[in-house]
């Protein structure tokens, strides 16, 4: 926790000081006193001593120094309410500088549990148990939120108490047994090649580049928008570089923080060389909201049925597409999509009904004796890797395990990729 007007009382490791906290998007101080230090358990604490005197602010601390110093264990204050629980928290979480973007996201989660809490008449966060976190549960489910949001709100909802646990402001934590299912996510609309090449074919102006490289280089959106001309290495490589090191909320970062390189498709540099460099970014003009409204509007008038379900982040699902059906190495698109977790891209790795069934037919030709009329079809382009890094065992006797392993072993893994482009 931030505390100004910091005072490290001498012969302790105890620091005195006004707590820093956030109300309405302002920075405010409190005109209370608090001491940050370490508990006999070693836990960081900042507990409020409840004087506007610096003077008594010094006595506290002292007594506070006695009592870790005999042993003894800290009275937590037992009418400490939900509501100044979670501003507390909510505190922490800005002091640590996130992005205006989560902390949009966190208050939005926090202000569920404050509504639940008065809708249910529990005010001190002492009472809140298992039977109530569980109950909690059921409001969110009863007001359809969706599936993902629901198990990001019980989370962050075990994390305050348990937070307010570590900082000794509960006696106890309550919901350690309280188990969470992780949310199944849902399927997401993907542009297929043939769609993107109509987009691109109708779309106007500079949005033909800008779909070309979203499409090509699966990069978010504000990545696309942030992107300038430092950032584009034409002559780095065969194909050229994009280097990709801003887009995120915070300006001058991406959303994960890191930096990373992207290969220039074939596709898309022809796109790059006809843009105007009169100004610093690539893509001058171009704003989320402006593209996406243009977007849905040409879906619809290309003749996508189905035109509402698309969004510009679809682009992107196109291009992890193109990775998983050909072959891509899993960690070498997961450093081009900039992800960390490979439970992510699982989302974008599609196979679609040809590649299956090419991909069954290359098995039916090592382990099936009968004759079988093979009709011309494309070769495997399914990732088949794609599962987790699950091995597979060479000394089976059964014909389709052996079957799979030799294809894998004729199918080398490819580093890059050459979609076809109608």
């Amino acid at each position: 926790m931030k505390l100004e007007d910091r005072e490290r009382i001498e012969g302790t490791a105890i620091t005195i000081g006004r707590r820093v906290y956030y109300s309405q998007g302002k920075r405010k101080v409190s005109k209370r006193y608090a001491a940050e230090y370490r508990d006999d358990a070693g836990r960081q604490v900042c507990e409020n001593l409840k004087t506007q005197s610096r003077l008594e602010a010094r006595r506290l601390a002292l007594e506070i120094h006695a009592r870790i110093e005999a042993g003894q264990p800290r009275v937590v204050d037992a009418r400490l309410t939900i509501d100044e629980l979670i501003d507390a928290y909510f505190g922490m979480v800005k002091a640590r500088g996130l992005a205006p973007k989560s902390q949009s996201k966190y208050d939005t989660d926090l202000k569920k549990i404050k509504t639940f809490c008065e809708e249910e008449r529990v005010a001190l966060a002492s009472r809140f148990n298992r039977e109530l976190f569980f109950r909690y549960r059921e409001w969110l489910l009863e007001r359809n939120y969706a599936d993902k949001t629901v198990y990001t709100a019980l989370i962050l909802c075990k994390q305050v108490f348990k937070w307010g646990y570590q900082e000794g402001k509960l006696r106890d934590y309550k919901l350690g047994n309280a188990k969470v299912a992780k949310a199944r996510a849902k399927p997401q609309p993907c542009f297929t090649t043939e769609q993107v090449e109509l987009l691109i074919a109708n779309a106007e102006g500079i949005e033909k580049a800008a779909y070309a490289t979203l499409a090509y280089a699966g990069l978010r959106i504000g990545e696309l928008v942030q992107m300038r001309w430092v950032d584009v290495q034409l002559g780095r490589g065969d194909l050229g570089m994009f280097h990709i090191r801003r887009g995120g909320s915070v300006p001058g970062r991406t959303k994960d923080k890191d930096e990373r390189f992207v290969p220039i498709h074939p596709r898309v540099r022809p796109f790059l060389e006809k843009l105007s460099r009169n100004q610093a970014v690539v893509f001058p003009g171009l704003t989320e909201r402006n593209m996406l409204a243009r977007l849905k509007r040409l879906c619809k008038e290309v003749g996508f049925g189905d035109w509402k379900v698309y969004k510009l982040h679809s682009f992107r699902h196109h291009f992890a597409s193109l990775c998983a059906n050909h072959q891509v190495a899993y960690r070498k698109a997961l450093a081009w999509l900039g992800h960390s977790s490979s439970e992510i891209l699982d989302l974008y790795y599609h196979l679609d009904d040809a590649d299956s069934q090419a991909a069954m037919r290359s098995l039916a030709e090592d382990g099936f004796t009968g004759s079988v009329e093979k009709p011309s079809l494309p070769s495997v382009e399914g990732n088949l890797r794609a599962t987790g890094g699950a091995t597979i065992e060479t000394d089976s006797e059964d014909l389709i395990d052996q079957a799979l392993t030799k294809l894998l072993d004729r199918e080398a893994e490819r580093v890059g990729f050459e979609p076809t482009v109608r």
